[in-house]
């Protein structure tokens, strides 16, 4: 995968590319906050964007950790340590903490909180990317060489949590209760398992109610006979990343074998050998999702996935110019299906247009699979969308047009597409 840890250009070299670092170190500083918690615990994270993101997200926080390693490591390692702190002693990490602003009565329904009134944070979980992003920004510098390691109690109690909590079959594979996991929530693949209780329509009330008198336990869930969840591709990959990363950070090969589990069960349970793309397994049947979108694609990130399986997804659709081969990144939706709309839209921000976040993890396995000149047009466009329209939330793929939000933290990976 790309390199986010190579140093930044000496500030007494000029490069072509010096525009875009001011640019990225002045969003980070901009949305950098850190404060204490009115329970006395100390956090400092990178809000993604104001007015409308002002809280700390589990993945974003692991990709602004990634991009800060490039102009401030201290930085970086508070981030990811704050992210741990806003979880549980037994390995549980929201999606969401309200570390300094509680969310208004306009979205707190939007969130799946254990009360009304009062929460820290969410009862749902993101994609499980912390010891993925604690493994690179450890080697981001040797200031502080025992960084690596400080937290590895932690860090393993979050990954047994989720085997313990959420691997409810047994078969390898973590499962979400509501698309917002995922970090994807609006996507189209979403569509066919929860219909009217998908995130943008008003029957997700209800499933967040009902979800949350469970205890928001998956075992709960399925046992109650619901089909309302997701053996979630993108979710597993983050998840096989991670441990593979623990793996390395613990020195436990005890990781290695239960990620590549994880792969294996990819490839014989969500790999559609018709089309070479992976699909989400849902309810308790798990009948494949066939939407296409770039969870389809996500394994591509993980070596240990056969390498004429990887290719097929490079070579017959992130660079087919009719399904995700995009003047700009690599739209979330394939642009040849139905649910393709890459514009702005103020609910549904996963259907079509580029995300900086995901042509940055998908970078670096075409580089890596030897497609380095695709690789490079693709980064290209990206760094020209953010020259012409800054930082935004995403981009549109076709004319680059930069959309939704303004100084969104999350597109400073652009810096590692800059090299």
């Amino acid at each position: 995968m790309h390199d986010a840890t190579s140093a930044r250009p000496s500030p007494t070299t000029t490069s072509p590319n010096d525009d875009i670092h001011a640019l990225v170190e002045r969003v980070l500083r901009t949305n950098w906050r850190e404060g204490v918690h009115r329970d006395g615990t100390p956090y400092a994270y990178t809000c993604p964007a104001t007015p409308r993101y002002r809280h700390q997200w589990h993945w974003d926080s692991c990709f602004h950790a990634i991009a800060w390693c490039r102009y401030d490591v201290a930085r970086a390692r508070e981030e990811l340590r704050t992210v741990l702190r806003g979880g549980r002693s037994d390995g549980f990490i929201p999606h969401t903490v309200f570390w300094h602003n509680h969310p208004r009565w306009r979205r707190a329904p939007f969130y799946a909180t254990q009360r009304v009134r009062g929460n820290r944070h969410t009862t749902t979980i993101g994609p499980p990317l912390l010891p993925f992003a604690w493994e690179r920004v450890a080697a981001a510098g040797d200031d502080e060489p025992g960084f690596a390691t400080e937290a590895l109690h932690a860090l393993e109690a979050h990954l047994d949590w989720l085997e313990r909590e959420r691997d409810v079959d047994g078969d390898g594979l973590i499962t979400v209760l509501l698309p917002d996991e995922s970090g994807i929530d609006d996507s189209p693949k979403y569509d066919p398992v929860y219909g009217p209780y998908a995130h943008y329509k008003p029957g997700y009330f209800r499933i967040v109610s009902r979800y949350g008198r469970l205890g928001w336990s998956a075992h709960e869930v399925a046992a109650a006979g619901h089909d309302m969840h997701v053996e979630d591709v993108w979710v597993n990959v983050a998840y096989a990343l991670s441990l593979r990363a623990m793996a390395r950070l613990a020195d436990d090969e005890a990781y290695a074998r239960r990620a590549a589990r994880v792969e294996s069960a990819l490839l014989e349970r969500s790999l559609d050998p018709a089309t070479g793309l992976f699909f989400d397994l849902a309810g308790r049947d798990e009948r494949p999702v066939r939407v296409s979108t770039w969870s389809a694609l996500s394994p591509l990130m993980l070596s240990a996935i056969p390498e004429e399986v990887r290719r097929r997804l490079v070579e017959e659709h992130v660079l087919n110019p009719a399904r995700y081969g995009a003047a700009f990144g690599i739209p979330s939706v394939a642009m040849d299906e139905p649910s393709f709309k890459p514009g702005f839209d103020v609910w549904r921000t996963w259907r079509g247009p580029s995300w900086m976040n995901v042509t940055w993890l998908l970078l670096g396995p075409l580089r890596e699979l030897g497609y380095a000149d695709a690789a490079s047009r693709i980064a290209g466009g990206m760094v020209d969308a953010v020259r012409r329209g800054g930082l935004r939330e995403y981009y549109h793929p076709g004319s680059g047009e930069g959309l939704a939000a303004r100084g969104f933290a999350m597109s400073a990976l652009v810096a590692d597409m800059t090299d």
